[in-house]
C-alpha cells in the first residue's frame, strides 16, 4: 500500500527565505534547523505529509566538492514506506548553520 499523502521530488516552500531563518537561528529562535533529522522532522511534518513519530535516521552527512555545501541525508521510515530525505546548508556550511530539505524520494522496496 503506497503512502499517497508523502510529497515526493524536488522540495520547495513557498515563501522559504533562507537568510531570514539563519538569522532567526543566530538569534536563537528555531534551533531544530541546526539539526537535518529535526528538520527533516519538521518541515517533513508541515509540509511534506511525514508524521512527528515516524522513525528519522542520520544516514550520513557529506561536503559537495562542487558547491562546497554540506549535504545530509535522513531515511524515514513512514507507515510501511520507506523515504530518503536529502537536505543541504545554504547560508553556513557545518556547526552554527541551518539545514533545508531540498527532495524527498521514495526507496520503499517493492511493494
Amino acid at each position: 500500500m503506497a503512502c499517497e499523502e508523502v510529497v515526493t521530488g524536488t522540495v520547495v516552500i513557498p515563501g522559504e527565505d533562507y537568510g531570514r531563518i539563519q538569522r532567526s537561528v543566530d538569534n536563537g529562535q528555531n534551533m531544530w534547523r541546526l539539526s537535518p533529522i529535526r528538520t527533516a522532522q519538521e518541515v517533513g511534518t508541515v509540509h511534506l505529509g511525514l508524521r512527528m513519530n515516524d522513525a528519522y535516521t542520520l544516514v550520513e552527512q557529506y561536503r559537495d566538492t562542487d558547491s562546497g555545501l554540506m549535504h545530509a541525508v535522513v531515511r524515514v521510515k513512514h507507515r510501511n514506506c520507506r523515504y530518503l530525505v536529502e537536505l543541504f546548508q545554504p547560508e553556513r556550511q557545518g556547526r552554527g548553520g541551518i539545514w533545508i530539505v531540498e527532495s524527498v524520494t521514495d526507496v520503499t522496496p517493492n511493494r
